[in-house]
């Protein structure tokens, strides 16, 4: 995804990513929702500044890491095996390989779905709404999709559950299956593994087209109950990065970008708990919330995705439709699933050729028009009007994420919302309004007489003002 280039900014790699020669992917094209048509979503509509990302040979994509991870110091050991990690108590103070503890002063598990940790401290969870199997093998040749489209991977819904097709550099493509466990488990039992992928991919509509004249390079590989999360992804001398600490279904690309996500926070809390322990717990925290925010989003998303097809009318996806209503009436699942989450964007897109439950689309309108109304009943607001923070709001001081490390700093907390990092002058206005309900005539002189300077004002106050009016953060007695 566009975000994990910034990610690989941060580390120096994405360079050696861009001169690898990848598949460059401007989106992906489907053919999924209401109708069996294809349609694409791009990038660009939604990420200006990062409008492509790459379609990656994970083993070379992972070797260039490896190797970059090398070049700035680190000592690689290939070929070795970590048998478990040595705890005492809840402090991981090393790893054991061949017998032989080799201590450290952090553990990070990167042991993938292997989830060394997570396994040896018997806290997985597996996920009972995801439990699907998946098969997939490579193909040379064939023809991809036309024009800018060219690079997008295509996922087709189909009678078994839906395909992926992406293309890999060098004229060749990777195509998999997701299907219902039970059901594909005993198709392949009745005959093979490779004539029921055969014949899953033959009766597709548009995935065997783009096949024709391609040749099969390999096995097919199957695998199954992929989706879980640990329970815990920190602990005092340790964290879980990428699959070791969760995974979800292989929809939105999210495998490597979890990864690369939660390696980048995770370096950060490695850092700080090194370089300031008296910060280290609230980092710990920090990382946690932050990492498992990012997963229950593409999680809900995955949810939302199989619940609103209706292009195939087959087992699967009705097995797969959202049911009990009820449970999408809170506000908080839509503004963590959807409107909170407006750097991504694309899902609205996604979401928007689906069947979605009436009751989401139904919260998806309160909350747009709750916002356009406070829009508009602040600048009709009167100048003798008071405001005041919303009761379920406070002022947490917390450890944020800032590129390299954590850093003590305060954000704002609500049910719902995922924690919202400020700025010293909203901070101000936000202390202010906690003290006591206040006019805005009024609290522009108190935060003049605290020591904030009237050029502060003049650019901040209003537009301040409105965005804490408009998300509900302060809330005007007199309404």
């Amino acid at each position: 995804m566009p975000v994990t280039i910034q990610a690989l900014e941060l580390s120096g790699a994405a360079d050696k990513i861009r001169s690898a020669g990848f598949t460059v992917k401007h989106g992906a094209t489907m053919a999924w929702g209401v109708d069996h048509e294809l349609w694409t979503w791009y990038f660009k509509e939604t990420n200006k500044a990062q409008p492509h990302a790459y379609q990656v040979n994970r083993d070379e994509f992972d070797q260039i890491l490896l190797n970059h991870a090398a070049s700035c110091g680190v000592n690689v050991h290939e070929n070795t095996k970590v048998d478990r990690v040595h705890f005492e108590n809840e402090h991981a103070l090393g790893v054991e390989i061949d017998g032989k503890i080799h201590s450290a002063k952090f553990v990070v598990d990167a042991t993938g779905q292997q989830s060394l940790i997570a396994n040896q401290q018997k806290n997985k969870i597996w996920d009972d709404e995801f439990r699907n199997l998946a098969a997939y093998r490579y193909y040379a040749g064939g023809t991809h999709l036309p024009h800018d489209a060219a690079g997008n991977i295509l996922v087709e819904s189909t009678i078994d559950g839906w395909l992926w097709k992406i293309p890999l550099k060098g004229g060749i493509s990777s195509v998999g299956i997701v299907a219902d466990r039970d059901q594909a488990t005993e198709a392949i039992r009745a005959n093979t593994v490779e004539q029921w992928f055969n014949d899953v991919v033959s009766n597709s509509a548009y995935t065997a087209k783009f096949l024709t004249n391609a040749t099969s390079i390999g096995p097919v590989t199957a695998t199954r109950d992929w989706s879980y999360r640990a329970q815990s992804f920190t602990g005092p001398k340790h964290c879980l990065v990428g699959d070791a600490a969760c995974f979800i279904d292989p929809l939105f690309s999210t495998g490597v970008h979890l990864a690369i996500y939660s390696a980048t926070i995770g370096a950060a809390f490695v850092t700080t708990a090194l370089e300031n322990p008296a910060l280290a717990a609230q980092a710990a925290e920090a990382f946690e919330r932050q990492y498992r925010e990012h997963y229950s989003h593409f999680r809900e998303l995955a949810r939302l995705f199989y619940g609103s097809n209706r292009s195939i009318d087959s087992y699967f996806w009705q097995a797969r439709q959202i049911t009990g209503e009820a449970r999408y009436s809170p506000r908080d699942a839509f503004v963590r699933a959807v409107s909170g989450q407006t750097a991504r964007g694309y899902e609205r897109t996604t979401l928007s050729h689906g069947a979605l439950p009436s009751s989401f689309l139904s919260a998806m309108e309160d909350i747009e028009t709750e916002r356009k109304s406070r829009r508009e009943s602040l600048y009709l607001a009167n100048v003798a009007d008071q405001f005041m923070v919303s009761s379920d709001v406070e002022l947490v001081n917390t450890a944020l994420f800032t590129g390299e490390r954590f850093e003590e700093s305060t954000v704002i907390r609500r049910d719902g919302m995922n924690d919202l990092s400020i700025s010293p002058f909203v901070i101000a206005v936000v202390s202010q309004l906690a003290r006591a309900p206040s006019s805005m005539p009024d609290l522009a002189r108190r935060l003049l007489t605290s020591g904030w300077p009237q050029t502060t004002l003049n650019v901040a106050f209003q537009a301040t003002i409105e965005l804490l009016y408009v998300e509900g953060i302060i809330e005007n007695t007199v309404s």
